[in-house]
């Protein structure tokens, strides 16, 4: 790839990063990238499959035991919340960056000073937005036409989910350590464990009638014990010779990072959680549940692939901290191709099986989340496709990189949303996000070739088209052929992405061919 020079303030050393000239790598770019690659995705993905099993069997038992109404109120303060732990002015995935590179050269003193000095902050901040949102709780739920019947659980559930989202910036901290050392299994398992709380508890209520009460004392429950398997693996890697503030210099440097991490991950967030916020608006809390679902539904898809983010983010950190850019370059070019191909066939296959088996699974009224949930995971591919460039460029430091894309991506998303709210209505303001996602792809595109230096190549030509629409094409014929043959509930969910896998395979024969195929499944198997 070829473009224009950067702007020389985006290339000038990085006296927080700038790797020693002979840096001993331990535990970092030492390790095999495939096996990094495999181990960390490994874990990550247990960590959300068998939450994601817990969730598909309970949520219709769920929304029956809550009722349509304080579910629907459950995924709003969710979403609301999200949007919330945005506002940290982008620190938490700023000091991830920094914490993988340091990782990469066994630097404790860096890693303990910078995670002190963000600690402040970020504890200030969540003291701040905790007292905000109990104070002003009454106008936010007014705003979405909350019934006053359910006015005094709501409260309690925004005001507690508010609180634990401020523990939650602060312990992430730790969190980030454990996945720049590459432990990916301890935060698997707290995952895990918190999550069988969260099922534990979230049956009690609907079984005694505690109503959102539950739900938000549940999601403190989950969260403890989640703390107290992470935080102690983090400080491990810390050192007390470390146990101060970074430099006046270095605070800047850090802070000219995150804020371009900030107004992209706010951008980022109220995209993803526009759906739900502006249904929640037009037809009220109690009605917009379908929307909620369906996005959770689509988000819950797309963390599938997602879940080797953290081994690949700790992957480039380490090999840019220790060899460099330019040396790191061919080893990133071939995870970014397997990064493609695998998403590309998920979200071919997973698109179809989605409109169907969440139609299937859900209560009737709950239908119009298959739709949702089908049109976003279309939308959510043109994010993840350019997940190993965009990161590649974060590592280097180009955050603007990524705040400009999720800004054009929101724009894109409000502008195309209004545009087909005329026609189609809410289902039109969904297909706007979906479309905003690919015009933040291709902006990103141009973006890399106008601003990165040392670039990779071109995510777009990694894509296997025709071999993806074949795929789309079979899975979606087999899935309308079995719709009126599937039963409801989970099995009907199950048998839809059963019915998917023809598709998947032929994607996997067409793209990689028999021995890529078989080599494929040999690594694996190896790793």
């Amino acid at each position: 790839m070829t473009g224009a020079q950067p702007p020389a303030e985006e290339h000038e050393p990085d006296p927080i990063v700038t790797p020693p000239p002979a840096a001993e790598v331990p535990g970092g770019a030492s390790r095999g990238s495939a096996r990094t690659l495999v181990s960390g995705t490994s874990w990550s993905a247990i960590s959300q499959f068998i939450p994601l099993v817990i969730n598909l069997g309970m949520t219709p038992y769920i929304i029956r035991g809550l009722g349509d109404a304080r579910y629907g109120i459950f995924m709003l303060i969710t979403a609301v919340t999200m949007l919330l732990s945005q506002f940290d002015g982008g620190i938490g995935q700023s000091a991830l960056r920094y914490f993988t590179i340091y990782a990469g050269r066994d630097d404790r003193v860096a890693t303990t000073r910078l995670l002190w000095s963000v600690s402040i902050v970020i504890a200030a901040f969540g003291v701040f937005i905790s007292v905000a949102v109990a104070a002003f709780s009454g106008p936010i739920l007014a705003f979405f036409h909350l019934q006053d019947a359910y006015l005094a659980e709501a409260t309690f559930l925004l005001v507690t989910l508010t609180v634990v989202v401020a523990f939650l910036l602060l312990r992430n901290l730790y969190n980030a350590v454990v996945s720049a050392r590459h432990r990916f299994q301890t935060l698997s398992i707290a995952v895990i464990a918190g999550h069988l709380v969260y099922a534990l508890g979230l049956v009690l209520t609907i079984e005694n009638g505690w109503g959102l009460y539950g739900v938000g004392v549940t999601m403190i429950l989950q969260q403890v014990v989640g703390t107290i398997i992470t935080v102690p693996v983090g400080i491990r890697y810390l050192t007390r010779a470390g146990v101060g503030l970074i430099t006046r210099a270095e605070a800047a440097e850090f802070s000219a990072y995150a804020w371009k991490i900030q107004v992209g991950g706010v951008a980022a967030i109220l995209a993803s959680q526009k759906d739900q916020l502006v249904a929640a608006r037009i037809v009220s809390a109690q009605e917009s549940g379908p929307f909620g679902q369906g996005t959770n539904f689509a988000n819950q898809l797309r963390m599938v692939p997602l879940n080797a983010l953290a081994p690949i983010q700790a992957l480039i950190g380490a090999e840019i901290g220790a060899v460099g850019p330019a040396e790191a370059r061919g080893k990133v070019e071939r995870l970014q191709y397997i990064w493609v191909v695998a998403v590309t066939g998920w979200c071919a296959v997973g698109a179809p099986a989605t409109l169907v088996g969440v139609r299937a699974w859900l209560p009737e009224s709950y239908a119009l989340a298959g739709d949702v949930a089908a049109i976003l995971l279309a939308g959510h591919y043109f994010g993840l496709v350019c997940i190993v460039g965009r990161t590649w460029a974060l590592t280097l430091g180009h955050a603007g990189l990524a705040m400009r894309q999720s800004v054009v991506s929101l724009l894109a998303n409000v502008l195309l949303s209004v545009v087909l709210w005329f026609p189609f209505g809410l289902l039109g303001v969904v297909a706007g996000t979906s479309l905003g996602n690919l015009a933040g792809a291709m902006f990103l595109s141009y973006d890399v070739r106008r601003v990165v230096q040392t670039r990779i190549r071109w995510f777009m030509r990694d894509v296997p088209y025709w071999q993806a629409a074949l795929a789309a094409a079979v899975t979606l014929a087999l899935e309308l052929l079995a719709a009126p043959f599937l039963p409801g509930g989970p099995i009907g969910l199950l048998l839809a992405g059963l019915i998917a896998v023809p598709g998947a395979v032929l994607f996997v024969l067409t793209s990689l061919g028999i021995g890529g195929a078989r080599e494929s499944i040999a690594l694996v198997r190896r790793r």
